[in-house]
């Protein structure tokens, strides 16, 4: 059956969502600004011990809900990402085996089902759910062409190949040109996890976008990207992908801009959250993406620029630019930043965009190093400003600027500084709550029992719910401290002072898309 760019065109554009397995469903997902579900469908061949088992606990704790494909079809946008085709092993996909997929497809209305194309069972050995990269050999293309064409024919829908997450590679052709002759001989679609992208090219020792001219643009219908860490080993640089609740590595932004402007038929984009816990967070990841001036475009459905600017103001750029080169260069005077001047603004700019990313890692790390002296005050109050989190932990830097350390009792006096804008009562309640908690702590002199006109306990549980008002939690609350960096409230749990860091998994225990 065929399908390729003239079928890609047609399909509507869904917007940016998220990837989940059907374990990682939280409510908070419905609210605005996730446009779409990309839920995993597990193995029927193999779906491994608990917790792999369709069979799990229908919760998780922390307001977690199991929610499988069929039951958010009924009330959003789904589309289906597989685990079961495995088109890159020497073994033909079985019909009987995409029966499941096929029911699933029919229910969601989905345009295509999307798999990583990796290693994900095989008859000799275990290896689900941790898939292997594909072989980028001949053999490894022909095989898989064939395969997928089988599975287009049985499915009556296209393909999405997903490129998969590459440690190591193995192969004698660049997996950019392999995807780019499956795509032409299949009329398959291809997904860009910027993240995998990402591995194969620190795996080879190039450039983020090094290649890019290979990939099949016309092909391009997905993106996806997910929390992740680069970390220096001995061979070089890795990329981890984590998926769960750190934050989007800041080159993996630059590439979901670069694939925006490339990709005509672009027609979705989904933060993936295997094993997330963090709601908050994961929203506010995208919320970033989002807010991305290329994805803000695409999503307003404006075209992507030509980069062709206004032929009469670009003159006279040219000719500022033109002579500000030449007095530099001709003179008997050295080259300095102070000379730079008028060609300030195009000098070096690889050199100003690692400085830009090396700025936006400091500040995330900075800012959030702050913030954990007082997350729910800093939280309502990113929330009640309407702020990005960048936002707020440059407006609380350079409240604390000038104080070594900066300690709790800093933070508080930066915040306090914030807080003089005009907010209610209420942010000023929680601070003087959390400060408490904080000298509590900390051993201070201070008395072990208090009153507060805020529930900073049902304040911190609400920041994931974006229909919750701060003002619904006001009311007298009584605090004990218990000692250990423990808290009651009269009648209700402990309230732990001390949130845990989020630790990058360790190599090969990242969740991935299993079904679970």
């Amino acid at each position: 059956m065929d399908f390729g760019p003239d079928y890609f065109r047609e399909v509507r554009r869904f917007g940016v969502g998220v990837g989940i397995n059907p374990s990682d469903f939280h409510p908070s997902y419905l609210a605005d600004g996730v446009d779409f579900f990309e839920v995993t469908a597990p193995s029927v061949r193999h779906r491994g011990t608990a917790p792999y088992s369709l069979g799990a606990a229908s919760g998780s704790g922390g307001g977690f809900e199991r929610r499988g494909i069929p039951d958010l079809a009924a009330t959003a946008t789904v589309l289906v990402h597989s685990t079961n085709i495995n088109p890159v092993y020497a073994e033909a996909p079985a019909e009987a085996d995409l029966v499941r997929l096929g029911e699933l497809l029919r229910l969601t209305g989905a345009p295509w089902v999307t798999e990583d194309l990796g290693v994900w069972l095989m008859s000799e050995r275990h290896v689900y759910p941790h898939f292997m990269p594909l072989p980028l050999t001949a053999d490894t293309l022909a095989v898989a062409t064939e395969n997928i064409r089988f599975v287009q024919d049985v499915l009556g829908l296209p393909f999405n190949a997903e490129f998969p997450p590459m440690t190591y590679v193995v192969g004698d052709m660049n997996a950019f040109e392999f995807f780019a002759r499956l795509c032409d001989a299949t009329g398959c679609g291809m997904c860009l996890d910027v993240g995998h992208v990402l591995s194969y090219q620190l795996a080879r020792g190039a450039s983020a976008s090094a290649g890019f001219h290979r990939i099949p643009w016309d092909s391009v219908t997905e993106i996806h990207f997910a929390g992740g860490s680069i970390d220096l080993v001995r061979e070089g640089f890795q990329y981890h992908d984590v998926h769960g609740d750190l934050e989007v590595v800041s080159i993996c932004l630059d590439l979901i801009d670069e694939i925006v402007e490339t990709a005509p038929h672009l027609r979705a984009i989904a933060l993936e959250l295997f094993g997330a816990r963090s709601p908050g967070r994961a929203l506010d990841r995208l919320r970033t993406a989002r807010a991305r001036p290329t994805v803000n475009a695409w999503l307003a459905g404006v075209p992507a620029q030509s980069g062709t600017p206004d032929p009469e103001a670009a003159r006279e750029r040219v000719r500022t630019l033109s002579v500000a080169m030449y007095d530099l260069l001709h003179t008997d005077q050295p080259i300095s930043g102070a000379r730079l001047g008028g060609v300030a603004g195009v000098f070096a700019a690889d050199e100003q965009r690692r400085w830009d990313r090396d700025r936006q890692a400091r500040l995330k790390a900075l800012g959030k190093s702050l913030v954990a002296y007082y997350p729910v005050t800093a939280g309502w109050l990113r929330r009640t400003r309407d702020w990005t989190s960048e936002h707020l932990y440059a407006r609380l830097i350079a409240a604390v600027d000038g104080t070594a350390p900066p300690g709790a009792e800093a933070v508080a006096g930066g915040l306090h500084t914030l807080l003089q804008e005009g907010e209610s009562g209420l942010l000023h309640d929680l601070l003087d709550c959390e400060t408490w908690m904080n000298q509590c702590v900390n051993g201070l002199a201070v008395p072990h029992k208090r009153r507060f006109g805020i529930d900073a306990d049902a304040a911190s549980a609400a920041l994931t719910e974006p229909a919750a008002r701060l003002d619904s939690f006001a009311g007298p609350v009584e605090l004990i401290y218990l000692g250990d960096n423990g808290f009651v409230r009269r009648g209700a749990a402990a309230v732990p002072a001390v949130r845990d860091a989020v630790e990058p998994a360790a190599c090969g225990t990242a969740r991935c898309c299993t079904g679970d």
